[in-house]
Formats: structure tokens, sequence, C-alpha cells
């Protein structure tokens, strides 16, 4: 058996691929529907801003954790440290960082956009389980991360898995999720019955030890005969309990279990696979993404960028914007001159100016000394920059006008390529990339450099034109990887090449 989640053997639910694909295509038109019943405006900017603020808020939860969580190792709760390291083991997987905090809701989740990948345990929960227990739980999480789901449970969960309008976009796939990782868990403990007492101390706590499980697993039969009681499961990031026990009944009567179970209990190294350091093995092609990963990451930054930029009230192309009305009152004449409409001029009575008094004398003329330092205009009044045409004044309240107007004169063509290579010098990746499973490396698998980098995205962006027909003869290897010895490889590629677990 190749893998758990490939091949006529996979544990995969018949229809997740399908769902994911489908939730996919349908999020927006989904947000944009539920928006408009609201009446809230949900669009494609809000959703790429929740797409960032997500990343950013999983990125930086291994700091949070390593500061208010408990880090668990061989000396720190051996007990769990030992369930994770053989799980890992049997599912060849590296192991992940391990943590408990207190959480009155999850026993267990697994966070993270690439290794390590963090397993969270609740301390609420923990001591609840007994070890076969507890390794069905823990083994379920090892799936997620082992199937790919957690990069992008890892976004749904800060945005919200639980709540209901989140659920009711993505939960299609999100529940198919986790009928598949039951399974994974099932391989883990070996027993059917951990797996339902673990399932029935997860959803009610103590009260759990007290349940009749046969009686309880009965009642899918009168949920199954009523399609009206499975419209609430539509909400849930999760299946019922009871939809759960079933799925893993029919699976360890099926002989795909026999197959898989077969495969779990194999001759099998002790320890789970470390990973091999930058520079100790080289990209293959077949570690390279193909055109479908790479337009689908460029399409999700495109929309990251194109959503910051109008959030400052910019547009897409560079110096275009969108013309107000204007209107002008003079003596006995209103004028108003809207884009796309005729100019409206009402007319009313006028009267003739005062005339002025001989004593009246004219106001003195004040003159303000300025220099120009290029935008810059220093005057007694003050420190001013024109930008995009405007005088912006240069003072500590006016910080933010400035970086708007900025951001709205230069457009999409510069923010762009700016936005792919600050975050590729210092992750490695881009939020869209994160999505797709894709990073940037060297052809040993290091880190490129910065001036690498820059070389990179310079010749992408002046040598379009001539790439994208090239991609046609060379499909993973493009013009630009080539001349910097750079690559787009597949996260899981890289994991199952630094550890060993494919052919070199």
């Amino acid at each position: 058996m190749e893998s758990l989640f490939t091949g006529p053997g996979s544990l995969r639910e018949p229809s997740e691929t399908l769902a994911f694909w489908l939730t996919g295509l349908c999020a927006l038109p989904a947000a944009l529907l539920i928006g408009y019943v609201l009446h809230e405006s949900i669009g494609a900017s809000q959703v790429a801003l929740f797409i960032v603020i997500a990343m950013v808020y999983v990125t930086l939860a291994r700091g949070r954790l390593l500061g208010s969580s408990v880090r668990i190792h061989q000396t720190q709760y051996p007990r769990v440290f030992a369930i994770v390291r053989g799980a890992c083991a049997a599912l060849e997987i590296p192991m992940p960082m391990i943590f408990a905090r207190e959480d009155n809701y999850v026993p267990a989740v697994a966070l993270g956009f690439g290794v390590p990948y963090s397993l969270v345990l609740s301390s609420h929960w923990i001591e609840l389980f007994s070890d076969d227990e507890l390794t069905f739980m823990i083994g379920r999480e090892l799936g997620h991360i082992a199937a790919g789901h957690t990069r992008f449970h890892s976004l749904l969960s800060v945005n919200g898995a639980e709540n209901p309008l989140i659920s009711l976009i993505f939960g299609a796939w999100l529940r198919r999720c986790a009928l598949t990782c039951d399974k994974v868990g099932l391989l883990c403990c070996g027993s059917l019955d951990s797996a339902i007492r673990a399932l029935g101390i997860a959803s009610f706590h103590e009260f759990g030890r007290r349940v009749d499980y046969q009686a309880f697993a009965e009642q899918q039969s009168e949920i199954a005969s009523d399609s009206v009681l499975r419209w609430g499961e539509w909400l849930s990031a999760e299946p019922y309990a009871t939809q759960r026990i079933a799925s893993l009944k029919r699976f360890i009567a099926t002989q795909a279990f026999t197959e898989a179970e077969a495969w779990f209990i194999r001759e099998r190294a002790e320890a789970p696979p470390e990973l091999a350091l930058p520079g100790e093995v080289t990209v293959a092609t077949r570690d390279c993404a193909g055109w479908w990963r790479r337009f689908a990451a460029w399409g999700i930054d495109a929309v990251v960028v194109s959503a910051i930029i109008t959030s400052f009230g910019g547009s897409i192309a560079p110096g275009t914007h969108a013309k107000e009305a204007t209107a002008s009152v003079t003596p006995g004449d209103v004028e108003v001159a809207a884009p796309g409409l005729a100019t409206i001029r009402i007319s009313g009575k006028k009267h003739a100016a005062p005339a002025a008094t001989p004593s009246a004398r004219p106001s003195p003329t004040v003159t303000h000394e300025k220099y120009d330092l290029g935008p810059i205009t220093l005057s007694d009044q003050g420190t001013t920059a024109n930008i995009g045409g405007s005088s912006v004044p240069l003072d500590a309240d006016a910080i933010g006008e400035v970086v708007a107007a900025i951001i709205k004169k230069l457009g999409f063509s510069f923010w762009f390529p700016i936005y792919l290579a600050v975050l590729v010098i210092f992750a490695g990746q881009t939020f869209g990339m994160m999505i797709a499973g894709l990073r940037v490396v060297t052809t040993d698998f290091r880190k490129p450099s910065i001036g690498r980098t820059i070389v990179r995205y310079l010749i992408t962006f002046a040598l379009w034109w001539l790439i994208i027909p090239l991609s046609l003869i060379w499909r993973r290897v493009l013009l630009h990887d080539r001349w910097t010895k750079t690559r787009v490889v597949k996260v899981e590629r890289v994991v199952a090449r630094a550890t060993g677990s494919l052919p070199t």
C-alpha cells in the first residue's frame, strides 16, 4: 500500500476531493449571497483580508504557544509524547511540536501551514482519556496532517470553524475530512470500542463514561429516516457523533480496513522519520509544482494584493481613480457635474454686490517663504509632500494619509512583485503558496538568498512574455527558475524527500 490517502486503498471519503473543489468554487458566491441576505457587504476584498489576518494569526501561533502553553517532550509529560511518537512512526510523518493548554471546547487540534506542525491538546480533557482513547484522538489529528487538511483547517478555525456561517460554506468538505481521519484514529488505537468511547468522551466529557453507546448509536437510524433531522448537521463543521460511529462500523467491516491495518502494523522503524538538513538532498523535477498549483497560488496572491490596495481606496490600475461629482456655487447659479452624467445648472435670482465703502482699507498682503526639495515643500506653515498632485501635510497625524496616497498612486503592477519578493525573502512562500502547499527553494532545498530572490522576480516580470510560451516545454522548471537555480516545490514532496519516503 503506497499511502493511506492515494491509490485504490485510499482512506479518504469517496466524495472528499469533489467536496473540496466544489466548496472552493462556491465559497465566494456563497459568501456574497449570505452578505446580501444579512445586508452586509462581503466581497473578494473582505474575504482576502480575512485570509491574510488568519495566516498572520496562525504564523504567530507557535510563538504564542511557546509563551503560554506547556511544551510536551520526553521528560515533560512522557505519556503523551510516547503516543505521538509511535503514531508518527506508523504514519511515517515527522514529529509535530506538542503543546498542552487550557481549552474547554476542543480536546485536540493540529495547526500550521507546514512542517513542523503544532499538535495542541487540552489540559481540560487530556486526563479523561485512557491511553487507547487518547491514541485515537491524537491519531485522527495526525491524520489531518498526513492528509494535507491542516493548512486549510488552520485558516477556517481562526475565522471560526464553529461559526454556523463558516460551517454552512465549508462544512460539506470539513465533515468528510473528519470521517476520513476518524479511520486513521481507528488504525492508531486498533480498537473500535476504544474509538467509540473516545468520540463519546470528546462529545460528553465525564458523562461519556455513563453512556450506553450501543443504544446511542441506534439513534442514527431515526435521523436517517427523516431528512429534516439531518439539516442541522449542515451548520456544523463535524458530522453528528452518531454518524461518525456508524461510519467507523462500516469501515471496519470492509476490505479497505484489512489492507490498511496490514500496512499499519507492518515492520517499520520505531522512531518517526527525521527531516534531512538543507543541502543534504537535491530537488528532483517531480518535486516541482505544475502549472495548476502555480496558477492557483498566483490567483490567491492577486486577490490578496487587490484587496489591500482597494481597502486603502486605490485601484488596480496605477493612476486611475474614480472621479467624484463636483459642485460649484456662484451668485445666482448652482452647477453640479458628475461623471457619466450631463452637467446640471440651476439659475436663480441675482443680486448686485454691495459697493465698497470709501473707508474700507484693503487687507495687508501676507507672503510666505517656501522651499521645494523634490516632492517635499518646506515653509513657515509646515512641511508638505506632493503625492499624485495632492499636497499632504507631513506630521504625525498625516502618516496614514501618506501611506494610503502612495498605495493608491502606484497600483497593482508595482505592489504585486514587491509583495511576492518580500514574502519569499522572509518566509520562503507567499500567502497563496501557503494555501496551495508550495515553497520557493534552491536546488538543494536551501532558502534562496535576498539577491537571488530579487533577481528571480525581476526576470519574471521583465520576461513573462517569453516564460509563458516556454512553460509549454519546461512545465515544472520555468525559465526564471533555471537561470536563478531556484525551484517552486510541493511541500508534501519536500517532506517525503527530506524524510527518505521517496527515492532520490
